[in-house]
């Protein structure tokens, strides 16, 4: 891969462009640009990928983060937090392609396409998305998000199926999403190919767990309450005293107590976090309200039993009874079930440990996810 560069030292700063060669041998090298927005786990997405495509001798790439960040300039006098918003993302977007002459353009998400504008979609682009409005609007009250109605949720509408029929590829995370996109959107299914976010796999090796001690519970999430985090210390208070250990990794303060450690400052692809998986028994995220979950995935990888809610993309990562269970929102008793279950046989989860291993390495490779993801943009530019 020939990795486009500009000078910064923060290699999540700027529209990188170092580009010398243009061919390696008789294969012409490929230029795609990724727009990668940067909050929540969209950054532990794009670092992913990048990482992902460094090896990749026939392709040049640019990447532009969208931040978000506030600026000096004059829509930050605009008086409503979302439109300053909407314009400093429309300020990145447009900005940074400006001058990048590429094949192809993926975006993660839609919404930088959104904002870019005609200038953004100007050559052949694929979207990458967790949710889409529709869904997001669904789960508004979980994201502090409030959905947009009359003048304005029409024109954000409009806006969105533009952007999204118009794409030469569509990549969403899961299949809650891909339904969204046919039902909410009417996208030709033949645009639409679901490529989920990978992790790599060497990174995140399992450990040999030899079921000895107490169980070691592992739940990863900043926001704490609505990635079910209360109904995980109720699930835990009712399991047999000593029977098990909770690690809580996450940016809420929480109150000390027996049995539960907690860990915070901790940021993606963390040496301590990985540590963490690869010494912990079983992962759990019970979230009230979920587009995906990229911490399942590691959790997978890692070769730990997973219990999830059956919420948003989180169920397409657990196959309920072989890689771990999947559970309604807010059923503590089915929580306390499923880990008394795991807690009294170490030989089930050392079975379901492996079982979600090998559906990582099959589905959840970032390396082969990422190189899909080319392809899929190459194919919408006619390059393929």
């Amino acid at each position: 891969m020939i990795d486009a560069h500009g000078g910064a030292d923060d290699p999540h700063d700027g529209t990188w462009a170092r580009v010398t060669a243009t061919e390696r041998g008789t294969t012409p090298v490929r230029r795609l640009a990724f727009v990668m927005e940067q909050h929540l786990g969209h950054r532990t997405y794009a670092d992913n990928l990048r990482a992902a495509l460094g090896d990749e001798p026939t392709l040049e790439t640019h990447w532009i983060p969208v931040r978000y960040e506030r600026t000096s300039r004059w829509w930050e006098r605009i008086p409503v937090e979302g439109l300053r918003a909407a314009a400093r993302g429309r300020s990145e977007v447009r900005s940074r392609l400006f001058d990048v002459e590429v094949d192809a353009c993926v975006f993660n998400s839609q919404v930088p396409a959104v904002l870019g504008g005609r200038r953004a979609r100007r050559m052949p682009y694929v979207l990458c998305m967790d949710d889409t409005p529709r869904l997001k609007d669904s789960m508004a009250h979980g994201y502090a998000h409030r959905a947009d109605s009359g003048p304005t949720g029409w024109a954000k509408d409009r806006y969105n199926r533009h952007a999204l029929r118009n794409a030469a590829g569509l990549a969403p995370w899961s299949k809650w999403v891909r339904e969204s996109l046919i039902d909410d959107y009417g996208v030709d299914p033949s645009r639409i190919e679901v490529i989920p976010p990978g992790v790599d796999a060497s990174a995140w090796q399992p450990a040999d767990h030899a079921g000895d001690g107490p169980m070691k519970i592992l739940f990863v999430g900043a926001d704490f309450d609505r990635k079910g985090g209360q109904i995980l210390l109720k699930a835990f208070d009712a399991l047999p005293p000593g029977s098990a250990v909770l690690r809580l990794v996450t940016r809420t303060d929480i109150a000390v107590r027996p049995g539960v450690e907690v860990y915070q400052g901790l940021s993606p692809n963390d040496s301590l976090l990985r540590e963490l998986f690869r010494t912990s028994d079983v992962f759990v995220l019970p979230s009230a309200f979920e587009m995906f979950g990229i911490a399942a995935v590691e959790a997978a990888a890692a070769g730990l039993p997973v219990i999830v809610t059956s919420v948003g993309g989180l169920g397409d990562l657990v196959v309920d009874g072989v890689t771990g269970f999947s559970m309604a929102p807010g059923d503590v008793d089915a929580l306390v079930d499923h880990l008394r279950v795991l807690a009294d046989d170490p030989a089930m989860r050392k079975e379901f440990g492996a079982a979600a291993r090998r559906r990582a390495e099959l589905e959840f490779d970032a390396g082969m996810n990422a190189r899909r993801l080319v392809a899929l943009a190459l194919r919408g530019a006619g390059l393929a």
